[in-house]
């Protein structure tokens, strides 16, 4: 038996099923293991053969050639699985790349804070759960002077799996927002959404990125502080200018949800 490992399961995932449309039946182990298993008596022939098949696409996938539509595997991602920054593209979104992106980012919210992740009695509009933006809060929010946005897209699949975005301070009635010291100042840059897939595992680390992104626009954007109203566990786990923000206000049981928010404010500039 021989194996050989791929750097992720879900480009070992890919790797099968394109080998496959080509002809070659290869085995998977573990998470990211792909196993040849031939028969005793397989002959050198039959052996380079497969070879050949796998190489093919291996370039099929990895772009070192074209492969015809009908062999295409299709990009997804399976189960669970860690996203190394490696593999992450960071954009930042302006209004027209918010308008080209706005279902994938919806998706990764509705996925994030779908009405599956939270208690019956959580407070609604209609099936929404209230901590989950609706589309025409985020078309919004971005369609505001000194708007910020930056999204995640995975080079694997190229589906956006994380965001944030927000703008100036006086643009937001969120909770919390109406006793911010700064309201009125002008120089306060509003966190209003972050959100990542749930199937990531290094969520945390795709989170501190995108708050480390949208910290940085901010400041060029000539904004002094951050404020938000973020879950406790992403301000535990933030960064250090965030971990050590004031906390301001503290939720336990944010719009029923079960999970504790806290609005912070970070000196940024």
């Amino acid at each position: 038996m021989l194996a050989f490992d791929v750097v992720r399961a879900d480009l070992r995932e890919a790797l099968l099923d394109r080998a496959f449309r080509r002809g070659l039946l290869l085995l998977g182990a573990g998470e990211r293991t792909l196993r040849f298993y031939p028969r005793y008596d397989t002959t050198e022939a039959a052996i380079e053969d497969a070879l050949s098949i796998l190489r093919a696409a291996i370039e099929d996938f990895a772009g070192g050639s074209a492969a015809p539509d009908p062999l295409a595997a299709p990009k997804i991602r399976v189960g669970a699985i860690d996203m190394p920054l490696e593999t992450i593209e960071t954009l930042t979104l302006s209004p027209a790349e918010f308008e080209a992106s706005k279902q994938q980012i919806l998706a990764v919210e509705q996925e994030r804070y779908g009405e599956a992740a939270y208690p019956s009695d959580v407070l609604r509009a209609g099936r929404r759960p209230l901590v989950q933006f609706p589309l025409e809060t985020l078309e919004a929010t971005m369609a505001n002077p000194r708007a910020i946005g930056v999204a995640l897209r995975d080079r694997v699949s190229s589906r956006i799996v994380g965001y944030a975005l927000g703008s100036a301070l006086e643009n937001h009635d969120e909770e919390g927002v109406g006793a911010d010291p700064h309201y009125g100042d002008n120089n306060t840059f509003f966190l209003q959404a972050l959100a990542t897939q749930p199937a990531v595992r290094n969520a945390a680390e795709l989170e501190n990125h995108l708050l480390e992104s949208i910290r940085d626009r901010a400041v060029a954007e000539g904004f002094v502080f951050l404020s938000t109203l973020i879950e406790s566990r992403v301000r535990q786990d933030g960064p250090p200018w965030l971990a050590a923000a004031p906390v301001l206000d503290r939720i336990e049981n944010h719009l029923r949800s079960g999970i504790e928010f806290v609005y912070v404010q970070a000196t940024i500039a």
